[in-house]
């Protein structure tokens, strides 16, 4: 029994630690969808279940950027803007359709003109980033970040950023659980 509980433990504490991808390790210069899939598939390697897994594909982006997941990229050159949207959609995309994702986002992404640098975007993903880190540690964050973002007069619509990371902290921890699941499943049930 005692060896039972270490490995679930192990297991447990490695999903605590998979690694997020702070604002400030997105490249500010855009980048060919070539590029796009190596930094995604290097940058979220540890949230894969197999090692032959892949995190995004051109045929997923693709498809995300068809489903107005975010904006068509510019002369097939993506920003940090779609970056960021698209660590967000991998996140929501194992618990959440892509027309639930579609309506989350929406409000952030129907106000991106041009491409250009979002305020909006980058705190939701700075935020996003901390609820990713503090999730199973302090699940009070939620309401610390919600009166920050009250504080915040350069953001317009507080209460859909709210609500968009009170679902994505949701997420998170789904994800979160679906993995501790999947990788009991794959230590104790083959």
């Amino acid at each position: 029994m005692e060896g039972f509980i270490k490995n679930l433990e192990v297991i447990i504490n490695e999903s605590i630690k998979e690694e997020t991808i702070e604002l400030s390790d997105i490249p500010n210069i855009d980048l060919y969808m070539d590029q796009v899939t190596t930094f995604m598939e290097e940058s979220l390697k540890s949230y894969k279940r197999y090692p032959v897994d892949k995190v995004l594909t051109k045929t997923m982006i693709n498809n995300y950027a068809k489903a107005k997941l975010f904006p068509s990229p510019l002369k097939k050159k993506y920003t940090k803007n779609h970056l960021m949207l698209l660590v967000i959609i991998y996140h929501l995309k194992s618990i959440l359709s892509i027309n639930d994702i579609n309506k989350l986002l929406k409000p952030i992404t129907e106000n991106i003109v041009n491409n250009e640098k979002s305020t909006e975007l980058e705190t939701l993903y700075k935020y996003f980033t901390v609820l990713q880190k503090t999730s199973r540690k302090n699940d009070f964050i939620l309401s610390e970040i919600q009166n920050e973002i009250l504080t915040e007069d350069s953001i317009k619509n507080k209460e859909n950023i709210m609500l968009i990371l009170t679902v994505l902290l949701s997420s998170i921890k789904a994800n979160q659980e679906k993995r501790i699941a999947e990788k009991i499943l794959d230590k104790f049930f083959v």
